[in-house]
C-alpha cells in the first residue's frame, strides 16, 4: 500500500514537501511546481494522496474547520488562505483520490510530537525541513484512512480527515521500496 502526503505551498516558488509512505517506509523530498506535484505522485502511484491545505473555499471558516476549533486545534479559513485553497483545488482536479488533512490535528488528538514519528514510520532519509515533516505526517494520516483508523469532520463536501482518537499508525512492513 502506497500514499503521498503533500504539505502544500501557497505559491509554486515556495517549497511543497512531498512524502511518499510504502507500508511503514517513509521518503520525503521539496518539490515546487504544480507540474512537479502530479509528476511525483503519478510517478508514486498511490491509493490515497493527503494534501495539507483546504481543498474547499469558503467565506470564513467552514463546519470542519469549526469542528478543529472546538477541538483546540487553531486553523485559517479558506479565505484567508486563498491563494493556497485555490492552488489545492486546482491540483485535486487533476490527481485522484485526493483528502484534506491537517497535521496539526494527528498530533493533538494522538497526543504525540515530532520527535514520535519515528515510533510509526522509518525515514528513509531524514526530512530537511518542517514541509516534509508535515508531509510525512500527511501521508501517515492516509495511510491510517486506508486501515479504517480515521474520521471525516464537517460537512459533505467539506471535509477534513483526522485519526480517530486512539488509534496508532499501521505497523511497518517487512520490505522496502
Amino acid at each position: 500500500m502506497v500514499t503521498v502526503g503533500i504539505d502544500l505551498a501557497a505559491k509554486e516558488h515556495n517549497p511543497t514537501g512531498f512524502a511518499i509512505w510504502n507500508d511503514g517506509f517513509i521518503r520525503t523530498f521539496t518539490v515546487y511546481s504544480d507540474l512537479e506535484i502530479i509528476s511525483s505522485c503519478l510517478r508514486a502511484y498511490p491509493s490515497l494522496i493527503a494534501i495539507d491545505a483546504p481543498l474547499t473555499f469558503n467565506q470564513g471558516y467552514r463546519e470542519a474547520d469549526k469542528a478543529l476549533i472546538r477541538m483546540g486545534i487553531r486553523v485559517f479559513p479558506p479565505n484567508f488562505v486563498s491563494e493556497l485553497t485555490f492552488r489545492a483545488m486546482r491540483l485535486k482536479a487533476r490527481l485522484r483520490n485526493v483528502i484534506e488533512v491537517f497535521p496539526k490535528a494527528f498530533y493533538k488528538i494522538l497526543n504525540v510530537t515530532e520527535a514520535d514519528l519515528e515510533k510509526f514510520v522509518v525515514f528513509l532519509n531524514k526530512p530537511q525541513s518542517k514541509h516534509e515533516t508535515d508531509a510525512a505526517v500527511c501521508a501517515l494520516i492516509a495511510a491510517m484512512t486506508l486501515e479504517g483508523k480515521t474520521e471525516a469532520i464537517g460537512r459533505k463536501g467539506e471535509k477534513i480527515i483526522i485519526p480517530r482518537k486512539g488509534e496508532k499508525p499501521p505497523p511497518i512492513k517487512d520490505e522496502i521500496f
